[in-house]
C-alpha cells in the first residue's frame, strides 16, 4: 500500500497505540473469541506502563497514513515478536505484511535464527502462510479469563 509512512514509536503515541490495539481485538477477533474473552483482552489497553515498557525497550514500529495510526508491531532483542496489529478498516492490505517483514529485518540486524510469538486464532493463518510454524496451542490466563493462542516460530532465513 503507498502513502504510508513508517516510524518508531513515541511515549506521545500511547493513546492512539492504546486505541488501536483495543479497537482491532473488539472489530476483528470477535469471530473467534467470545465477548468475555474480548472485553479481558482489550482491558490490556489499560495497562499503560505495559506499552511504556514496549516503546522503551523494544523496536516498535507505526504505520500511518496521513499522520493516522494504521498498523504497529514490536519486536524486543530476543526476537520475541510482541504485537503486530492493524486497524480493522485497513485489513488485508498488505500492512501487517510490510510490518511483519520489518520485524523480521531487524531480527536479522541482531543476529538472530528465529522469532517466536503468540498468535491468536484470528492471527493464526496470517502467520502460518508467512512462514511460521505452531510449536504449541496454549490456555492463557487473561484477566481471570481464559483465551486459546499459538506459540510461533519463524526460522529466519
Amino acid at each position: 500500500m503507498t502513502n504510508v509512512t513508517y516510524s518508531l514509536a513515541k511515549l506521545s503515541n500511547i493513546e492512539e497505540i492504546t486505541s488501536l490495539f483495543r479497537s482491532t481485538i473488539q472489530k476483528v477477533n470477535t469471530k473467534d473469541y467470545s465477548s468475555q474473552e474480548i472485553e479481558a483482552w482489550s482491558k490490556g489497553a489499560d495497562n499503560i506502563d505495559n506499552w511504556v515498557k514496549r516503546i522503551d525497550e523494544h523496536y516498535f514500529l507505526l504505520a500511518k497514513i496521513q499522520n493516522i495510526l494504521i498498523g504497529m508491531a514490536s519486536i524486543d532483542d530476543s526476537g520475541y515478536l510482541d504485537v503486530i496489529y492493524v486497524h480493522y478498516q485497513y485489513q488485508g492490505q498488505g500492512i501487517a505484511k510490510t510490518l511483519l517483514v520489518k520485524m523480521i529485518e531487524r531480527a536479522k540486524s541482531l543476529g538472530l535464527k528465529k522469532i517466536t510469538s503468540d498468535v491468536s486464532i484470528t492471527a493464526k493463518p496470517f502467520f502460518l502462510y508467512k512462514g511460521f510454524e505452531i510449536v504449541n496451542p496454549q490456555l492463557v490466563l487473561c484477566r481471570g479469563v481464559v483465551l486459546r493462542n499459538y506459540n510461533v516460530v519463524f526460522n529466519i532465513p
